[in-house]
């Protein structure tokens, strides 16, 4: 989601308040993250879960029957520069110690045709694991078909955005690094959008 460059402190206050507020309430953990190097103002909501359908039945219902989580929507919309995005994100490979929730986390999206979909899925998983056994990075491998897809994203977890920087300019200096970049292009070819953020959790 967006917030209004006018209004954004008090966006990041409100929703940080509106997600500690669903955390108190909910048998699901919500995290909220902002944008450290991307598009200005642009702030995220985002938990895990086993089964989508059990998620979005208890969000549906707190939208309905918790006066206070709206009461607290609202306020926090009146900060919004624009309508907020939602997706799905299917969990298909992890590296590391992926399901610890870092601090910071850096995400590259590819969108994509749907023929493209495996040869991006197979090589995002090779170079997941090549990351990892060369930076020690955590690396979650997702696919998205609802909200934003068909898209492939590749999520980097640190520990600060010093290590951010640190590990980018060993990877970009890494031969087996460039080869697996080069062949990912080669085999999958040009995505219909490429995106890539670093984000830093604020609660």
């Amino acid at each position: 989601m967006f917030l209004s460059p006018s209004h954004l402190n008090e966006g990041v206050a409100g929703l940080v308040d509106a997600v500690t507020h669903v955390n108190s309430v909910s048998d699901y953990e919500f995290r909220v993250w902002a944008t450290v190097l991307g598009t200005f103002g642009r702030v995220g909501v985002g938990s895990t879960c086993e089964d989508f359908g059990a998620f979005s039945d208890e969000m549906a219902t707190r939208g309905m029957e918790d006066e206070v989580f709206r009461a607290k929507v609202d306020a926090v919309g009146q900060s919004m520069a624009g309508n907020p995005e939602d997706s799905v994100w299917n969990i298909l490979h992890t590296t590391g110690d992926a399901y610890e929730v870092q601090p910071v986390i850096a995400i590259i999206d590819n969108r994509l045709e749907v023929d493209q979909m495996p040869g991006a899925v197979m090589g995002s998983i090779d170079m997941a694991d090549y990351l990892n056994g060369l930076t020690g990075t955590a690396v979650t491998v997702a696919v998205s078909q609802w909200g934003t897809g068909p898209s492939v994203r590749m999520m980097f977890g640190y520990d600060s955005v010093g290590q951010v920087q640190e590990r980018t300019a060993v990877a970009t200096a890494d031969p087996g690094f460039m080869e697996r970049a080069k062949a990912f292009q080669n085999d999958v070819g040009r995505s219909i959008e490429s995106r890539s953020s670093v984000l830093r959790r604020i609660a």
